[in-house]
């Protein structure tokens, strides 16, 4: 019967379908990788990849958690490989510090907020306050010497509109403005929102908005595409043009678009002649495109004219896209992307804002959920380690990376970092001669 039924190869190719290679890491032993071609992510190879930090840039203001997740318990979270410790001070407002108990590397999550405004580990009873000062040590007494002598990392925070902005950065922190949508600083706005998470590295997780076509083949079946509330790019074997502004935003432009265009519209299906066949394969989608624009007349969200925070990237993670909602990839670990959505509704009354959410609720958060699980999807299979043969349309990934590499703060602290290495080195020099 097993010949027939043939469970146990079943269950080995299971695990073997498990067990694909995927992510930013080749983790194949040597053996495997022998004669394949591929190269580590973080090894030596010459593509613009090997420079992209695998957890994140870390001179940034990121978005870290919904305020509300924070109550009387300490609360564990990770950000860009960090085990973090999420709780509220004295004055109600949600502070971060390293999840690692200086005395003896315990979990400080794993502990209790016993006093208000304090946080204490579950091991030795050493306590911290949101500034991460140890104020007492509960199993030595009121005398205790690590009183004042022993303190744990602490992470600058700030709450906007309901959410916990986290610095990551080991320098001062920059202006909270500069990485932070602006919507999040004009009065009266409304800012909604939500998140998921994708099963890739962080760096992939931002790239996919810059693929420039994937809209019409990956979410061919989304909801919204089958509603014709999005369409994405067309198919031009042209990339987009895109600038970086002011060193952290890449607005990318609509551009090249008409290149198969017939009497000014792109054909929704195209003649392939390597394959003797149509793309798309079917026209029914048309149906229902057309139906649905007749019966949803849902207002779009637009941007305002915010130059580097137009439509495309912002660092340290951040997308902005035509439907108005901006989107950040923060990292969590390697292969882990905390994926966050903010929409900005302008409404003026309490009945507009009241349809906002509603809307949001039923409406726009299921219809992102369904696309973004597919964006999710679809990049998860990646491996982000093996050699590429970039097209021209690609040009605005190679434009982010660029952008990552040479003008975020991480690499200007580094080449500060060199430069003062080197000064300091030829000083030295000069003494000893």
């Amino acid at each position: 019967m097993g010949a027939l039924i043939r469970r146990w190869e079943k269950s080995v190719e299971k695990e073997i379908l498990a067990q694909k290679s995927r992510g930013v890491i080749d983790s194949r032993s040597p053996e495997e990788r022998d004669g394949g071609g591929a190269t580590q992510r973080s090894g030596a190879t010459q593509d613009l990849r090997s420079a992209i930090p695998i957890l994140g840039l870390r001179e940034y203001w990121y978005p870290a958690l919904p305020a509300k997740k924070v109550r009387s318990k300490p609360l564990f979270w990770v950000i860009a490989g960090e085990d973090l410790v999420f709780f509220r001070d004295k004055k109600g407002e949600v502070v971060a510090l390293s999840d690692v108990c200086p005395h003896r590397g315990s979990s400080m999550s794993a502990g209790d907020c016993f006093y208000k405004g304090y946080v204490s580990c579950p091991y030795h009873g050493a306590t911290f306050d949101g500034k991460g000062e140890c104020v007492a040590y509960l199993t030595e007494g009121p005398d205790s010497k690590m009183v004042g002598n022993l303190k744990i990392r602490a992470y600058p925070t700030k709450t906007l509109r309901g959410w916990v902005f986290i610095w990551m950065g080991e320098g001062q922190p920059a202006s909270i403005e500069e990485d932070v949508p602006p919507e999040f600083f004009e009065s009266g706005n409304t800012v909604l929102s939500t998140y998921t998470y994708w099963r890739i590295n962080w760096a992939l997780a931002v790239e996919n908005h810059s693929d420039s076509h994937n809209a019409i083949y990956v979410h061919r079946n989304s909801i919204k595409q089958l509603l014709g509330l999005t369409m994405g790019r067309n198919r031009t074997p042209i990339g987009p043009q895109s600038k970086i502004v002011n060193g952290r935003g890449l607005v990318t432009t609509h551009s090249n678009q008409d290149y198969y265009a017939k009497n000014g519209k792109v054909p929704h299906q195209m003649y392939y002649p390597g394959v003797n066949g149509l793309w798309p394969l079917h026209r029914w989608r048309l149906l229902w495109q057309w139906l649905f624009h007749l019966l949803t007349k849902w207002e779009p969200e637009y941007f305002k004219n915010y130059a580097e925070w137009g439509r495309g990237h912002h660092l340290p993670g951040a997308v902005r896209t035509g439907g108005g909602s901006t989107r950040f990839a923060v990292p969590v670990k390697a292969n882990l992307s905390r994926i966050i959505y903010f929409y900005f509704p302008r409404r003026s009354n309490p009945l507009s804002k009241a349809w906002a959410h509603l809307k949001f609720t039923f409406i726009d958060n299921p219809l992102e959920y369904n696309f973004s699980s597919q964006d999710g999807a679809a990049t998860g299979a990646c491996r982000y380690w093996t050699p590429e043969h970039l097209s021209p349309t690609d040009s605005p990934i190679v434009a982010l990376r660029k952008l990552i590499i040479d003008h975020s703060r991480d690499a200007q602290r580094r080449r500060a970092v060199v430069k003062e290495r080197v000064t300091v080195s030829v000083q030295s020099g000069r003494l000893t001669s």
